[in-house]
This record gives C-alpha cells, structure tokens and sequence, in this order.
C-alpha cells in the first residue's frame, strides 16, 4: 500500500514540474495541498458524526461521556497535518512552498495539542461530576487553570519555532516580562488564586445558597468559573460576583443548613404584661382538659401542693406561697405543642423561653428547627406554629402587646369625649 502511494505522489509531481508557468505551478500546488488535506479530513469528521456521535449523543454512562466530548473531533485536526507533511515531501516541487507548509503544520499541531488537552481538561471535569452524581462542581477553577497552561506553554512553543529558539529560551525571555504582567493583570491573578482558593477549600459549591450583602446576591450559586461567582437571587435576577471577593469580605453560606436536615426557627411572641397573673383553681381545671398539660399540670400541682403544706404561711400572704401563672402554663404548652409536632426535628435544640421585658412587653421566644428546609415548607410551617399559638393564648387569659394606632386613639378619645357630655 505505501509503495503504491509513493509512486502516485512521485507521478504528481513529475507532472507539477511539467507545467511550465511557475504562477500556475504555485496554484495548482496550492490546489493539491488544500484538496489532499481537505477531502480526508471532511471524511473523517463525517465518519465519527453519522458513525458515532449520533448513537451516542442520547446515551448516559461512561463511554457515551467519552465519545462524545470534544476530544475526538479536535483530535481528527491532525489527520490534515499528516497528509499535508507526506504532499510536501514527496509532491510539491517548490522549496519555498515546501518550508511554508512544514512550519504551518508545526505550529498548528502545537495549537491542536493545546486543544486537545484543554477538551481532555473538560471531559475530566464532566467526568468527575458524573461520578459524583451532580450537575457541577467548585473544581471548575482548577480545570481551567489547567487548560489555560496548556494553552500558555502552546503559546511558548508556537513562538519558540517562528523565531527558531529553543522553548527554554523563550521562557527566560518571559521572565524579565514577569513583574510587568503581574502589575498589569493583578485583577486577574487576584480573582485566579481566590477561585482556586474557594475551589480547594469547598468554600461554595454549586446549588449553595449564599449572601453577600455587598454585592446585594442572595440566592443560590448556578456557576463558579476561574475568576467569577454567578449567583442566581430570589427574584430570579443574576448577580456576578468576582470570586475575590469572596475571600476579601464576609459571606454567608447556609449549606450547614441544608446538609443538617434542620432550619432554625427563632421568633418571639410580645405577650402584654398586664395579663400576666396566677392561675387559680378554675383556671387550673379548665387548662387540665389540654391534652399536652395534663401531665405537666399534675405534676406542678403536687409539686406546689407539697411545697405550700411545709409553709404554713403560705396560707396568710400569697408571697409566702407557690402558685402556678398563665405565662409559665402557657410557656410548658408551647414547649409540649412543639415536641409533639411531626415538622419540628426533635434531635436539634427546642426551647422556649423569655427573653428581657421592655416597653414593649415579655417577649415569649420560640426556637426550634423544622425538619424541612426548603424555604416554602418552612415558611409554612413557622406559619402554622404561631397561627396556633397566637390563637390559642387567650384560653390562657394572656393577650398579644401591639402598639395602638393614631386612628384607634383617635376614637377611643372621642368616645370619651362623647360619653362626658
């Protein structure tokens, strides 16, 4: 076979020679050199599109992942450099001609190389994400400062051969530049080391939810590219933050939130403390008909019976004496309320609590955690609890502080007014 090929391209160019018009004998060259690499390149491509990516493009697993990312197509860019070096040696007469497509070819297959390797960069990192069972990953940085070497070094060889140097000499040319570059695209190396920083240490990941309160994002990160962080906010607008600035100023992360299988509840009832008062034995029978009270009430009863038999003089001054108040009743409902909700986790801190009185009334806080994070089935759930709570307080005679309004004083002011006439 190659015997037969060698005495095809001898024929060639013996008959090149014979053209006797050497503008002509140039085209025509031309003409063999574009045709010859052309017509097996379009071959091969059109081979590896109906033969192989076709039947694999709507497949899932490891091979489809192989054969159909970007390698092989770039790698099919050699098959011309192949044939174009075999017709300059053994069919093209013009030296010239012959030296022009050798360098051309060499500089190209250095650009095909870089390629190359950048779509093996790539598929490495689909690769990576496909065993990991996501969409992406925070080592997209990485992959890319990797491809953007290759390419740097292509460029180093591909300048080498123009100038007919050694690469290493050009490398120590590049290094008088150095300090130059550094001043000139310090942004740029500043926002690489911070992606490779935030990359590494697993400081965001995609499907994060994030706040940056100086960049106004807050919402989920859709993409983390070399130097760039894109944050999709909630109301489906796109913040890009450079990725420096992740490092330089605080943010928050609330994947801690989501991989615990809890969001925190923390929110405060004002309860008004003019309806802070004991409970008396009427109060105490009505609350014992509760379900979730009538073992705390039968404890504390006992409890406070026994203490007021060893005082006697808690019989003469109710200072002297231990009674039960609507608060403290109302605070062991809530608590018992939320240990026997099925949305609440009951393996995460649950209190309730008071917290300072102040103009405002006793703050009654409740802090728990649902066992749902999604921020619709919390929102929900944060909604039922107090819905509850708020309706449920005046069967404990306690009743919500809330500052009166202009209007409303405005007509308790003139009922008076009118009642005194």
């Amino acid at each position: 076979m190659w015997p037969l090929l060698i005495q095809v391209l001898g024929c060639l160019q013996n008959w090149l020679l014979s053209v006797g018009n050497e503008s002509l004998r140039v085209v025509l060259e031309a003409a063999v050199l574009i045709i010859g690499a052309g017509v097996p390149y379009v071959f091969c491509r059109a081979c590896y599109r109906f033969l192989i990516w076709r039947r694999m493009q709507d497949r899932e697993g490891l091979l489809s992942l192989l054969l159909t990312s970007p390698i092989i197509p770039r790698a099919l860019q050699v098959v011309p450099l192949l044939v174009l070096g075999v017709l300059a040696k053994r069919a093209i007469p013009s030296e010239w001609l012959r030296t022009l497509v050798f360098l051309v070819t060499r500089v190209y297959f250095v650009f095909v190389c870089a390629n190359v390797f950048a779509a093996a960069m790539n598929t490495i990192y689909r690769l990576y994400n496909w065993r990991r069972g996501v969409s992406a990953s925070p080592q997209k940085g990485i992959f890319q400062v990797l491809s953007l070497l290759g390419y740097f070094f292509a460029s180093v060889v591909i300048v080498a051969i123009l100038a007919g140097r050694d690469p290493t000499y050009v490398l120590s040319g590049m290094t008088a530049l150095s300090a130059v570059l550094m001043l000139v695209f310090k942004d740029s190396i500043l926002g690489l080391t911070a992606g490779i920083t935030l990359a590494g240490n697993g400081m965001i990941r995609i499907g994060d939810w994030i706040e940056v309160p100086g960049a106004d994002a807050d919402g989920n990160v859709i993409d983390i590219a070399l130097t760039t962080v894109r944050v999709q906010n909630w109301d489906n607008t796109i913040t890009t933050i450079p990725a420096y600035d992740l490092i330089d100023k605080p943010f928050k992360n609330w994947r801690g939130m989501s991989d615990s299988g809890g969001r925190r509840i923390k929110r405060a009832i004002l309860i008004d403390l003019d309806s802070i008062r004991f409970a008396d034995e009427k109060a105490l029978e009505h609350w014992k008909e509760i379900d979730l009270l009538r073992d705390y009430l039968a404890e504390k009863i006992r409890e406070v019976r026994a203490y007021n038999a060893e005082h006697p003089s808690s019989k003469t001054s109710v200072a002297n004496a231990r009674k039960l108040t609507n608060i403290g009743t109302f605070r062991a409902y809530c608590l018992a309320y939320l240990r026997a909700n099925p949305n609440i986790h009951q393996k995460m801190t649950l209190l309730v609590r008071q917290l300072s009185p102040s103009e405002r009334g006793l703050p009654l806080e409740i802090y728990c955690f649902t066992n749902d994070t999604a921020w619709e089935a919390y929102e929900a759930i944060q909604s039922d609890i107090f819905d509850h709570l708020l309706a449920i307080m005046p069967e404990f005679g306690l009743s919500c502080f809330q500052v009166t309004s202009a209007a409303a004083m405005r007509g308790a002011f003139g009922s008076k007014g009118m009642e005194h006439t």
